[in-house]
C-alpha cells in the first residue's frame, strides 16, 4: 500500500522522538509504516533494487526533516562503533510556547478539514506534519494529506496562490445565463457565503467585479500573464449577490428516500405523482439551485418557475461540458457568475 509522503515522514518523527536509544536503518525500514520492509524470500536482484529504494527514500526523509528544522541525531553504538542509528531529542525538536485555546484547536482543525483534498505546496506540507507530531493539542496520529481529492479544493488552493501572486487566472464557467464560457478574471478574495465557496474578481473580459461560485468551476484553473500583473483595490467595492437576503420560499419535488436534508428543514405538502413535494425556505437562489443539483435528478424545483428553468439550463451545461470542445478563444458571452 502506497503512503503518502507527509504521513510516512510523521511516521518517523513520532517513531525516532520515542525510541529509548536509537534506531538503526533495518529498525526504521521494518518498523515505520511508509517503508516497505525486507524480504528475505525474494530473489538477489529484487532484495537490492528494493534496498536501493529504501536507502534512497530514507535519504530524502532526513534532509526533510533537517529542512524543517528538527534535529536528527547520529548515533554510534557504544559497543561497535560501525553501527550507526538515528534519534530525535523531543526537547530540541518540540516547538517552545505553541499552544492551542479550544477555539484556536477547533480553528486549526477546520482549516486542515478545508485544505484536505487540495495540492499544498510544500510549506503547508510541513506545517501540518510539525504541528501534528509536536502540539500537546493535536492527537499524534497519522496525517492522510490529500486523502479526499477535490477538484473545488484544488481550484481554490489555486485561486490562492495566484492571488497571492497578483497573478491573472483563466477556467470554464457555467452561470444561469450564459451556460459554458471562458472566464479570465483577477482574483481578489475567497468567499464563504450560505455554505458555499465563492471567488470574488474582476473579469477582465466583462470590465467589472464579478462574483463566482467554485462549484461552477470546470476543468483546471490556470495562471496567465507575469506576477503583479494588478493591484486589489481597497477598500473592496461590496460584491453583487443578485439578491436582497430576503426570506423565499420554493417547493422541491423529491424521488422517495431521497432529499433527506430538504425533508428536515422543510414542509411536506403532499405529493405529485412519483413526486413527494416539500416547501423550503431560502435567502440565496444559488443556495436552492445547487442543493438540488447535487441530487443527481433526484429532485426538482417545482416552484418558483424562475429557478426551475435555472435549474434545467445548469443542468443541460454540465451535460454538455465533456461532450462539446471549448474553444477558449471563441467562447463569448456571460454574465454574473
Amino acid at each position: 500500500m502506497t503512503i503518502d509522503p507527509a504521513e510516512r515522514l510523521l511516521n518517523l518523527i513520532i517513531a525516532l522522538t520515542h525510541a529509548r536509544v536509537r534506531m538503526t536503518r533495518a529498525q526504521i525500514r521494518a518498523t515505520v509504516v511508509g517503508y516497505e520492509p525486507a524480504d528475505a524470500h525474494l530473489a538477489p536482484d529484487d532484495v537490492r533494487r528494493r534496498e536501493a529504494a529504501f536507502e534512497r527514500m530514507f535519504e530524502r526523509d532526513k534532509e526533510e526533516l533537517r529542512r524543517m528544522g528538527i534535529p536528527l541525531r547520529t548515533v554510534l553504538d557504544p559497543t561497535h562503533g560501525d553501527a550507526i542509528g538515528y534519534k530525535i531529542d523531543a526537547s530540541d525538536a518540540a516547538m517552545p510556547g505553541i499552544a492551542f485555546t479550544s477555539a484556536e484547536a477547533a480553528a486549526l482543525a477546520l482549516a486542515a478539514e478545508y485544505w484536505q483534498g487540495a495540492t499544498l505546496g510544500p510549506d503547508a506540507h510541513q506545517g501540518l506534519t510539525k504541528i501534528a507530531s509536536t502540539s500537546s493539542a493535536a492527537p499524534r496520529t497519522p496525517l492522510t494529506l490529500g486523502a479526499r481529492a477535490s477538484s473545488t479544493s484544488d481550484a481554490t488552493a489555486t485561486l490562492v496562490d495566484a492571488r497571492a501572486r497578483r497573478l491573472a487566472v483563466a477556467f470554464d464557467y457555467t452561470s444561469a445565463s450564459a451556460g459554458l464560457s471562458r472566464r479570465t478574471v483577477e482574483p481578489w478574495q475567497i468567499i464563504l457565503r450560505a455554505g458555499a465557496e465563492y471567488l470574488y474578481a474582476f473579469d477582465r473580459d466583462r470590465g467589472e467585479p464579478r462574483t463566482f461560485r467554485l462549484g461552477r468551476i470546470h476543468g483546471s484553473v490556470t495562471t496567465v500573464g507575469k506576477e503583479g500583473a494588478y493591484t486589489i483595490p481597497r477598500p473592496l467595492p461590496k460584491p453583487s449577490w443578485g439578491d436582497t437576503g430576503a426570506v423565499h420560499h420554493a417547493v422541491v419535488g423529491l424521488r422517495p428516500e431521497a432529499g433527506h436534508a430538504i425533508r428536515r428543514r422543510g414542509r411536506a405538502l403532499g405529493t405529485e405523482g412519483d413526486w413527494d413535494l416539500v416547501e423550503v425556505q431560502y435567502r440565496h437562489a444559488d443556495a436552492i439551485k445547487d442543493e438540488v443539483l447535487a441530487l443527481a435528478g433526484r429532485a426538482r424545483v417545482m416552484e418558483p418557475a424562475l429557478i426551475a428553468q435555472q435549474v434545467e439550463r445548469e443542468a443541460a451545461a454540465a451535460l454538455r461540458v465533456g461532450e462539446v470542445p471549448i474553444d477558449a478563444e471563441s467562447a463569448g458571452g456571460g454574465d454574473r457568475g
